[in-house]
């Protein structure tokens, strides 16, 4: 669970079905099933997200497959009186 992770359209989402509980609870006359609107409601306003995190937002680095075939530059060696940086 991580807070403030969630885009804004699922904030509006939330919002709605928090909406929807209470009109039902006020129509059908059961007040206290609008108490189930306060987890909806503090989920919006603190941005909870339930989904596990990603890879990025973990801060791991995804592996690169390897290229099948390695291609080897010819190295050269310098020789003592060349400077090298």
């Amino acid at each position: 669970m991580r807070f403030f992770a969630i885009p804004f359209y699922d904030v509006v989402l939330r919002y709605y079905l928090m909406m929807a509980v209470v009109l039902i609870a006020g129509f059908s006359g059961l007040y206290i099933l609008a108490l189930l609107a306060l987890p909806i409601f503090l989920s919006a306003f603190l941005g909870i997200s339930f989904r596990p995190a990603g890879p990025a937002e973990r801060g791991e680095v995804a592996p690169v497959a390897s290229p099948a075939r390695v291609i080897e530059l010819p190295v050269r060696v310098a020789a003592a009186s060349e400077k090298v940086a």
